[in-house]
């Protein structure tokens, strides 16, 4: 299916921000709010024209399921402090097969329609990251140290010892970090717990996931880029594999 572009007028009278053919952007196309699990996909701005884009189809695939389905595009803004990642949700149009990249070169590509003006928008939020034991990423628990699977913005997935540790569902807790050397506190909340009955898994060792509650802006920064630092590693580490 072909989606045809038409010159609509910005929202708003605002800018695009920064939105122009060839700028890289991630498409977050699913976010499950309840693992705490996000689908992005990376695709290219390769038209414009008002509020309807042409952007290079991903990979995998998005598919025609997803077709008058709501996305959300972001892309990085360089400012005065840094880069910050901006988004805007927008619904997809339509799927272009043969889409002309240059004279020689036709490719495949989405049409979507923007629905509302870009805002800053933290993709890592629920963006969960596997730290190791290099990361100099600690946690504990009433002052019980406890072993993080995997952790976002938004929440944190760890193992403990059920021995000298209780926990229980809606819980709220105290939990401490300890983030390449600064201390940051806040509370979260217990959302489940379990056990793995695996063969050779310690019968002591218990497992929960958490939701993190009034997180201060210390907390955010320092999370936020350990995250960043994590996930740069992990890449590096599969592209030398």
């Amino acid at each position: 299916m072909v989606d045809k572009l038409g010159a609509l007028p910005t929202l708003n009278g605002q800018s695009n921000m920064s939105i122009a053919p060839g700028l890289n952007v991630k498409l977050v196309v699913e976010v499950d709010s309840r693992t705490e699990r996000i689908n992005a996909r990376n695709s290219t701005v390769y038209d414009m024209d008002g509020e309807r884009l042409v952007l290079a189809q991903t990979e995998p695939a998005i598919g025609n399921s997803m077709l008058h389905k709501e996305i959300t595009v972001t892309y990085l803004v360089k400012e005065k402090n840094g880069l910050v990642r901006y988004g805007f949700s927008a619904v997809i149009t339509g799927f272009i097969d043969y889409h002309e990249l240059t004279s020689a070169r036709e490719v495949q590509a989405l049409a979507v329609r923007k629905r509302a003006n870009p805002a800053p928008h933290n993709i890592r939020r629920c963006y969960r990251v596997e730290p190791t034991g290099r990361s100099a990423l600690d946690m504990s628990i009433y002052g019980k140290r406890v072993n993080i699977l995997d952790i976002s913005l938004g929440g944190v997935r760890f193992t403990y010892d059920a021995g000298s540790l209780e926990l229980y569902p809606i819980e709220v807790v105290e939990v401490q970090f300890n983030i390449g050397g600064i201390i940051c506190k806040t509370d979260a909340t217990i959302l489940r717990t379990w056990n793995r009955e695996d063969e050779g898994c310690r019968r002591d060792l218990s497992f929960a996931a958490a939701e993190f509650l009034n997180m201060t802006g210390i907390f955010e920064q320092e999370l936020s880029r350990k995250i960043y630092e994590i996930e740069r590693d992990n890449l590096a580490n599969e592209r030398r594999t």
